[in-house]
């Protein structure tokens, strides 16, 4: 049987969070699969390891490196181990799934 992660179970991940806007729902090796849904504004520090979002829905601005993209549903960002990256100016109904993995220090070029 194949596991599933809908944005049913996602969202009632996040009841785990203290802040209540980062769920996980898979942990496999290396590999962690979270959901992510701010409030109102975006806490986050770089991260040890390589990561993609996929945003679910919303749309706002991806800030990475000190540069700025739009984003919308669909889309998919990779950020590297240790860079700096938020989202801003995002829509109250924003949320992503995130997939971490690979070594701390992010994964060699």
């Amino acid at each position: 049987m194949t596991d599933r992660y809908t944005v049913e179970n996602a969202v009632a991940s996040l009841k785990n969070d203290e802040r209540g806007i980062y769920g996980v729902l898979l942990e496999h090796g290396t590999l962690q699969l979270g959901y992510y849904r701010p409030q109102g504004s975006d806490p986050q520090q770089p991260h040890d390891r390589d990561e993609i979002y996929v945003v679910q829905s919303g749309h706002g601005v991806f800030m990475q490196g000190g540069e700025r993209q739009e984003f919308e549903p669909g889309e998919a960002l990779f950020v590297p181990a240790g860079v700096e990256h938020r989202f801003e100016e995002f829509s109250d109904d924003f949320a992503a799934w995130v997939i971490f993995y690979g070594p701390k220090g992010g994964e060699a070029q």
